[in-house]
């Protein structure tokens, strides 16, 4: 059964600290150093009082679109609208059918995280040869400087060829793959592996028009 959508209740409740996630038909456009479009489909999507947004589909554990905590997230008509400020993205769904929504409080308990940058590193050192999908890939060095040009996380060797690999302990964003690029143009000839426990939607497009590889660990 199809809801009728409050805009003004919603935004209250966002901004009373609640989470808002509901069960939608939407379209998805999003705008800012890419740009993508999704059609309308059913897609659960989940917004939290930080800014953050995620839409998912019915496959995998990877936000099909998302912004990051610190984003504008406000409802307007039939619209979710998400903006970023640095760097400049916006997001905006456009709602079709709404079969549910709910609000709740979602608090913060005691949390420990195991596995650090470093941890990451060292593993990436010890699957050298699957990281850059190279049998005879040689280790370069860690921390490595570019020419002036910042620092890597990892540098090998392919058969004569430099392979820079970028390290990120968590979610690999735009960001990424925009740094992981400077460093790449500041060794000619070289090649660019990203490395994180997982890929947002822009991240994944961005790395494959700079022909970089993805590794998840």
């Amino acid at each position: 059964m199809a809801l009728n959508l409050d805009a003004n209740s919603l935004n209250h409740a966002l901004a009373r600290g609640m989470v808002v996630v509901m069960n939608a038909k939407c379209s998805i456009e999003y705008n800012g150093r890419a740009s993508s479009k999704a059609g309308e489909a059913w897609r659960l999507i989940i917004i939290k009082p930080d800014g953050s947004l995620l839409v998912h589909s019915n496959e995998g554990y990877q936000p099909l679109n998302w912004q990051p905590p610190g984003s504008r997230v406000y409802f307007s008509g039939r619209q979710i609208i998400a903006i970023r400020h640095r760097p400049h993205e916006v997001l905006k769904i456009t709602l079709h059918e709404v079969a549910w929504i709910e609000t709740a409080i979602a608090n913060e308990g005691d949390f420990r995280l195991q596995g650090s940058h470093e941890d990451v590193k060292a593993w990436v050192v010890r699957n050298l040869a699957k990281v850059t999908n190279c049998p005879n890939a040689k280790l370069i060095g860690t921390e490595v400087p570019l020419n002036g040009h910042g620092v890597a996380d990892v540098v090998a060797d392919c058969n004569g060829a430099r392979v820079i690999i970028e390290v990120k302990r968590g979610v690999v964003d735009l960001n990424a793959v925009s740094q992981l690029k400077r460093y790449v143009d500041a060794v000619p000839g070289s090649r660019g592996v990203l490395v994180g426990s997982w890929f947002t939607s822009g991240a994944l497009e961005l790395a494959r028009e700079f022909g970089f590889k993805t590794v998840e660990y």
